[in-house]
């Protein structure tokens, strides 16, 4: 009917641009309807997150412990899922109960807390002579008043918030059971998974542009395996440093403040720090005394970590330096949060490692005769 390509390139282009016009125009529609998309595939995303993480762990078990076995993949798998399925269970009976009462006792001390750094104040700068002769108090102390007022009401809020968050997570239980079942199935048939997809590519582009992207995809997946998996286990160690060593101090919240530390410590350079003064401050709400000696350990869990634990474990994988992590993480955290933080130092040394390949090419091409 169309003989002219022309005429049929104008009928696509028209089609694409109405199709365009229609979802800018019932954008909210667009968008509810993408939103049901997400949360029906959540339990898969899930899943592949968990598969991800566990196919290093259940090749080496392969490689090395499992090696002379019959049956790897399969005593293999059942090893890796009954300690990640003993781990939840740990969490939801021990963990998550302790966590609970911990905020919730933060909470009911902040008013006391708030009360009596107020009488400090008081009593050791504003009624103080030098203050007062200054002639600044008044303005100082309503000033200083206000803003207790609204970091009181800042914290409780956030802390309440973190407690329904926490009991909530039983609502995404159901996902997170999902998650686990699906990402069996794909590990046990991850290398056709992978044989598919490449088969997949070669059937759609040249050879050399197949092998290209395979090439690509094995060093990107390398990158971001390495990265994550030398990640978590690194924070798995200094929690486990940092609950053990507080509560032979007897520090109260010793499990809560571990947390905090393990989770932070996920964000590179920037983290640490904040594991340790968000560690410090609630400790000075329930036991100045142990809040500075608390904070010292944690500060030296750290830097330990951070000249030994560390490269050990990460090996230094990465290759990107101080100051592209830090601009990834500032980045990172400021277009897609805690979860842009934490995937934006890999995201970089691909980025980075890409860029150097191409140059790399481009420079042998020239020197080619």
């Amino acid at each position: 009917m169309f003989k002219d390509r022309k005429t049929l390139y104008y009928i696509g282009l028209f089609i694409i641009f109405l199709l365009l016009y229609k979802v800018i125009d019932n954008a909210e529609h667009v968008w509810a309807w993408f939103q049901t998309i997400l949360s029906l595939l959540t339990p898969f995303f899930i899943a592949f997150f968990i598969a991800y993480l566990l196919r290093p762990l259940i090749n080496w078990l392969e490689r090395t412990v499992l090696a002379k076995l019959r049956f790897q993949r399969m005593y293999s798998m059942l090893i890796v899922y009954a300690v990640v399925l003993g781990t939840i269970v740990l969490g939801l009976t021990i963990v998550i109960p302790t966590v609970i009462g911990s905020i919730t006792s933060l909470v009911q001390a902040l008013p006391t807390f708030l009360i009596d750094m107020d009488k400090w104040m008081r009593t050791n700068v504003f009624e103080m002579d030098w203050f007062i002769q200054s002639g600044i108090g008044k303005e100082v102390e309503a000033y200083l008043k206000t803003k207790t007022t609204k970091i009181g009401q800042l914290i409780q809020s956030n802390l309440n918030m973190l407690v329904s968050g926490i009991v909530s997570f039983s609502s995404v239980l159901l996902n997170l059971v999902i998650g686990l079942i699906v990402s069996a199935y794909l590990l046990v048939d991850k290398e056709k998974f992978a044989a598919g997809s490449q088969k997949l590519l070669h059937g759609f582009m040249s050879d050399k542009r197949a092998k290209s992207v395979i090439e690509y995809t094995k060093s990107v997946d390398r990158v971001f395996s390495q990265y994550f998996v030398g990640l978590i286990l690194d924070a798995l160690v200094i929690g486990t440093i940092v609950f053990i060593g507080l509560f032979l101090m007897g520090t109260p919240f010793a499990l809560l403040i571990a947390l905090i530390v393990m989770i932070t410590n996920v964000i590179p350079y920037v983290g640490p720090f904040v594991g340790m003064l968000a560690s410090g401050f609630i400790l000075l709400m329930v036991d100045p005394s142990k809040a500075i000696w608390a904070t010292l350990f944690i500060f030296a869990v750290q830097q330990m970590d951070a000249y030994y634990i560390n490269p050990k474990i990460m090996g230094g994988k990465v290759g990107v330096g101080p100051l592209w992590i830090i601009l990834a993480v500032f980045v990172g955290g400021g277009l897609f949060g805690i979860l842009g933080m934490f995937v934006a130092v890999p995201a970089i040394a691909v980025i980075i490692t890409s860029i150097n390949s191409y140059v790399d090419r481009q420079i042998a091409s020239k020197l080619e005769p």
